[in-house]
């Protein structure tokens, strides 16, 4: 039996409406999460009020839209959530070096989310070190779009996987209620040139997955009555 879980939401430039489905469904719940932040919104403020916490996700591709620079990057995203405490890298994109500069740069970042060990019985906190840059990182067991390429995963029903799992969605796929990648490309594909937080509710409501998907997951998860942690207490663990 699983002693708890915490929730993650990696919100990845997802449409404000979007967002803001994930919060409905918490709020009816009574539970609290972590929301990763890409770009500025006004749903970060209805993040906090809501009583969750907010981390950045930094996205350090060569492509990415945050800044030029990892520092940059985590700077620019520290200056729309300057509370945050916390990191997940878009794509997980890491290193021992990145994670010593951005640390030691940004010494107030003192936990990280950055490694996925998918269905692995066990997720627990360890202390990482180099050079003088020091952050306690934890590793997380399932996330919603690993989960799509997992023909013996469940959609319908939580299943504890270790102690205390820390699990990771995204709105637009919460939203769409996903069980593969499909739906979410067919949504990108209505946008042409536009940008994903363009994407209005009108132009996906047809599909929406009617069958097991993301969005009854999470609810199957919070079905199970006082199991969900916040963030404080996942720090305890």
């Amino acid at each position: 039996m699983s002693s708890g879980y915490h929730l993650t939401f990696d919100i990845d430039w997802a449409p404000d409406w979007s967002v803001r489905d994930t919060l409905d469904i918490l709020a009816q719940a009574g539970a609290h999460a972590t929301f990763f932040v890409t770009h500025d919104s006004p749903t970060i403020g209805e993040i906090s009020s809501a009583g969750h916490e907010i981390g950045i996700h930094p996205n350090f591709q060569t492509s990415s839209t945050q800044g030029k620079d990892p520092l940059e990057i985590v700077g620019n995203l520290l200056e729309l959530v300057p509370e945050a405490r916390a990191m997940r890298t878009h794509g997980l994109i890491q290193g021992s070096l990145l994670l010593r500069d951005v640390i030691t740069a940004y010494p107030q970042i003192c936990y990280d989310m950055s490694v996925l060990t998918y269905r692995f019985p066990h997720s627990g906190w360890f202390n990482w070190k180099l050079g003088g840059a020091c952050v306690q990182r934890i590793n997380y067991v399932w996330e919603d779009d690993f989960a799509f390429e997992d023909a013996d995963h469940d959609w319908s029903e939580y299943v504890p996987i270790s102690t205390v799992d820390v699990l990771d969605f995204h709105p637009i796929h919460v939203s769409l209620n996903s069980r593969t990648g499909n739906r979410y490309q067919m949504a990108k594909n209505t946008l042409g040139r536009r940008s994903l937080l363009s994407l209005e509710r009108n132009e996906v409501e047809s599909l929406r997955g009617t069958a097991p998907g993301t969005a009854d997951y999470l609810r199957s998860a919070l079905a199970k009555a006082g199991t969900a942690l916040s963030f404080e207490e996942l720090l305890c663990v």
